[in-house]
């Protein structure tokens, strides 16, 4: 029974433990994010769940009779509920994420770009990172199957997306007005 009681006394120490690292984890990511986040978007997110909760406040209840659950659903409201919260939840996150890790890039760089323009390599530096940053941002990697490609000399069968201006639509358009398209 001692033997018992004492593993279980551990058992609880180590989750109180482990509780308290991921709380204080938790509060050094928050500061960490509310030093690099500026604080008009921190203010924005508050305004909008303030516009949000007077809009919910303000709304109506329907008076229909028909009831907001149909009877056939046998899914949980309260986790569909929080499945959104947590997706919401998650945007903002990530959100946070893009801002942190851009404004860390840029700092990186800035520094890099200051300590070339003391070597006297400033120009050859921005140079070599705008064109780091164009390969970057191209797509290297090959097309998916199905994908189709902004050029059509490049598709299966010459097909152009939606929304492409083919020289057949402009002669029609010229020939017989704008009226003259689909």
């Amino acid at each position: 029974m001692e033997a018992k009681l004492k593993e279980y006394r551990a058992l609880r120490r180590r989750k109180e433990l482990i509780e308290n690292a991921k709380a204080k984890l938790e509060k050094s990511k928050k500061k960490i994010v509310d030093f690099f986040v500026p604080n008009f978007f921190t203010e924005m997110d508050k305004e909008k769940k303030e516009d949000e909760l007077v809009l919910i406040e303000n709304e109506e209840v329907p008076t229909t009779s028909r009831p907001l659950i149909q009877p056939e659903e046998n899914g949980d409201v309260t986790s569909e509920a929080s499945e959104l919260e947590s997706f919401e939840e998650a945007a903002q996150e990530s959100w946070r994420y893009f801002i942190i890790k851009w404004t860390i890039y840029f700092i990186i760089w800035l520094t890099l770009y200051i300590l070339f323009l003391k070597l006297q390599f400033g120009a050859v530096y921005f140079v070599i990172s705008v064109l780091v940053g164009i390969y970057l941002n191209t797509r290297t990697r090959p097309k998916k199957k199905g994908e189709v490609s902004a050029y059509s000399v490049f598709n299966e069968n010459c097909v152009s997306i939606d929304g492409t201006l083919k020289a057949e639509q402009f002669e029609r358009e010229i020939l017989y007005g704008a009226g003259s398209i689909r």
